[in-house]
């Protein structure tokens, strides 16, 4: 019988091979972990000033909650000053304020006895609590529920202002925060047009609801702001 012969140069083709399946399942791992410390430090980052340390927030924005998503702040409408002038009472009710509820202008050296006021607040006393570097929030109607929720919000600014194991403001803690700056004072105001206006020195914003977020970020803006008194 005649040997079979022998061919050379060529090869039987094999199966092709398989990746190893705890290779992939590594891979995977790494990464799932890579996309999950990328979102950590863009968290952290928005978390922190640039210098690394944790960001802050006032009493009234860490109230108001993360949910607020407030990107802007809530400035309102600035007003020229029209001066920082005492005057009688008599040459007062002949002034015309650039602006209603008054932004600046001139004055008599009084402070109000409450943070809360029942009663509408004369406008040459508005003017000298906004020359201080205080902040006013002023309603034009007859709304429970819009002077209760202003006046949540101011109390948590004026808290700070109470000595310890005080509950209620006594009229001279009011003229000491009024006196330094720091005040947030509530008030009716009847005679303007808006529903609630916001007021600091020069500056003048107005809402239809008391939206806590933009009032936080305004009086942030301009609660015992010594750039903004010096125009």
């Amino acid at each position: 019988m005649p040997k079979a012969k022998r061919v050379y140069g060529t090869q039987q083709p094999t199966a092709a091979k398989r990746p190893n399946g705890r290779l992939v399942a590594a891979a995977a791992v790494v990464v799932v972990v890579l996309i999950a410390f990328g979102l950590w430090v863009r968290e952290r980052a928005a978390a922190t000033g640039p210098d690394g340390a944790a960001a802050t927030q006032s009493p009234a924005a860490e109230a108001a909650g993360s949910s607020s998503g407030a990107s802007v702040a809530f400035t309102g409408k600035a007003y020229h000053s029209q001066g920082h002038d005492h005057l009688e009472l008599k040459e007062l009710t002949r002034f015309r304020y650039n602006s209603d509820p008054p932004t600046s202008g001139p004055h008599r050296e009084v402070f109000s006895d409450t943070f809360v006021s029942p009663t509408p607040l004369p406008k040459f006393i508005q003017v000298h609590l906004l020359e201080h570097g205080n902040v006013l929030l002023q309603y034009n109607c007859t709304c429970p529920d819009i002077a209760s929720a202003l006046a949540g919000i101011a109390a948590t600014y004026n808290d700070r202002l109470l000595p310890p194991n005080e509950l209620q403001p006594l009229p001279t803690d009011v003229q000491n925060g009024e006196q330094q700056g720091q005040a947030v004072i509530v008030a009716p105001y009847p005679a303007m047009k808006y529903k609630i206006a916001l007021t600091a020195w020069t500056r003048l914003a107005t809402l239809e609801s008391p939206d806590r977020v933009k009032i936080t970020s305004f009086i942030d803006a301009y609660l015992h702001n010594g750039a903004n008194l010096a125009q």
